[in-house]
């Protein structure tokens, strides 16, 4: 599946690039020219390997296009070519267009000419529908134009992204109220695990699907009810960096499940102890280094097979040690923190350095909370694994509130390329006129580029976005 995914991408990256070398070459050249030729033959040749004997629709959807139903990935090399298709597509009011199968078999002539109305259709007032009915007119059956606005037509072409977001979401939900059921009931007894592996295994999938996605979501925080959103979203960092150094997917599974329970522990200390505004006494401040340990026991008596245990026990153990064996539970028959403990001990102080916390005057904004978390590398985190985070997060994370160089404000949504984690996908968000800040457009600053090759636009700072009642998440799982 994965290969097929793969080659999927690559087609569509292609396809996408000859298409616009073809929209291109018919504005300049006559029919008989040997480079239109050229360009349909390349484009009907990356056709067959990318439709497999299906219709081909390429859609603008969320500002990213999507190619059979498969977002594109951002590539450097093709960001003027996919910046030139947005444009060509926003400019005609097109949403998508669909080469059907039958398309493959086409005249050259014949596929020429529908490039050619698509170019000169943006001089109508209504360019989809004066396409639709021009291609009538000629008798092209195998093409077909939808209106940006016709969202009803388009259902079925974003089907798979709407079935992924949809995914995502109730995986959320679910996740969170595992993590309170399976806390409830390991405080009366003993409670089974296979809810848990299996919410872990749709966290793995959903990781592999959408990364950013999943870091957008693990930017929720529910101040009613963060113990169990905290855990989840530990859980989804956790298994996004696992997925960064490669660990294989039982491994990611067996640490998703670690992430979930980390703090389940946490049951048996105090509400008080747990929500006290100020400093804890000696007292509350041994009962709080006592939860892993506690968690520890609940996990020895889950209803699981004894191997699975033996590999969700040590992490959760761990999350509060640092590299150098301090920090607590105090332990004399360990020298060293497992790769889960690593892991989780990073994305558990991440968490919760970037939310409202009683004894905190205010949460850290997702780039301080990394300033914060660097400055204290190889004492309190494995600088390696540090640096990895930092790199799959961005310098801004995903997720976080920013303001531009230009005064706007925007939300970091993606970073399509890893080598440029300055650069990101960001979406403005705009005033309504109401004092609130909705979704605006989709802009890619790694295309913002002045005169000498530097950016024109790029992050000034980051924000707080409880400053603006702002849920970053909202604006991963909500279209315009």
């Amino acid at each position: 599946m994965a290969d097929f995914q793969s080659t999927l991408a690559r087609s569509g990256q292609e396809f996408l690039k000859f298409l616009y070398r073809l929209i291109n070459t018919v504005r300049i050249y006559r029919d008989n020219n040997h480079l239109i030729r050229k360009g349909v033959g390349e484009l009907k040749g990356v056709m067959d390997s990318l439709s497999g004997g299906d219709d081909i629709s390429v859609h603008l959807w969320r500002g990213r296009f999507h190619i059979r139903g498969e977002r594109l990935q951002y590539r450097r090399d093709l960001s003027s070519i996919i910046n030139g298709m947005v444009a060509f597509f926003t400019q005609r009011t097109i949403g998508q267009i669909i080469f059907f199968n039958a398309s493959k078999n086409v005249s050259t002539e014949d596929f020429v000419a529908v490039i050619r109305l698509l170019n000169d259709s943006v001089m109508s007032a209504d360019p989809p529908a004066w396409f639709e009915e021009k291609i009538l007119e000629h008798g092209f059956s195998w093409v077909q134009v939808i209106r940006k606005q016709d969202e009803e037509l388009s259902v079925k072409a974003v089907s798979l992204e709407d079935e992924r977001y949809e995914k995502a979401r109730s995986t959320y939900i679910h996740a969170v109220d595992t993590v309170r059921e399976v806390a409830q009931k390991a405080c009366k007894g003993i409670v089974g695990v296979r809810k848990t592996r299996r919410l872990a295994q749709n966290i793995v999938d959903l990781v592999r699907e959408d990364n950013s996605l999943m870091l957008g979501l693990a930017s929720i925080k529910d101040y009613d009810d963060y113990t169990y959103t905290h855990s989840v979203n530990v859980a989804l960092l956790a298994t996004c960096l696992g997925r960064q150094i490669n660990m294989s997917d039982i491994s990611l599974e067996y640490l998703s499940v670690c992430g979930l329970l980390h703090d389940l522990g946490k049951v048996g200390v105090s509400k008080d102890v747990l929500h006290k505004q100020g400093e804890l006494s000696m007292g509350e401040w041994d009962q709080m280094k006592a939860h892993p340990l506690i968690g520890v026991r609940k996990i020895l008596r889950l209803n699981a097979p004894h191997k699975l245990r033996s590999r969700i026990i040590l992490g959760p153990f761990e999350h509060h040690l640092n590299p150098d064996m301090s920090g607590y539970p105090r332990t004399i028959f360990m020298d060293k923190i497992s790769l889960i403990g690593k892991i989780l001990r990073i994305s558990d102080v991440y968490e919760a350095l970037t939310a409202q916390r009683a004894y905190r005057a205010r949460a850290y904004a997702p780039d301080e909370a990394l300033r914060k978390m660097w400055s204290e590398r190889g004492q309190k985190f494995d600088p390696i694994l540090l640096k990895s985070f930092i790199r799959m997060m961005g310098i801004y994370p995903v997720g976080s509130m920013v303001e531009l160089s230009d005064g706007n404000f925007a939300l970091i949504m993606d970073y399509p390329e890893e080598s440029r984690n300055d650069l990101p996908l960001v979406l403005l968000l705009v005033n309504d006129g109401k004092g609130n800040l909705i979704r605006g457009d989709m802009v890619y600053l790694a295309d913002q580029v002045a005169k000498g090759g530097s950016p024109s636009l790029n992050v000034v700072r980051g924000i707080e976005p409880t400053r603006f009642g702002i849920q970053a998440a909202e604006f991963f799982l909500h279209e315009k």
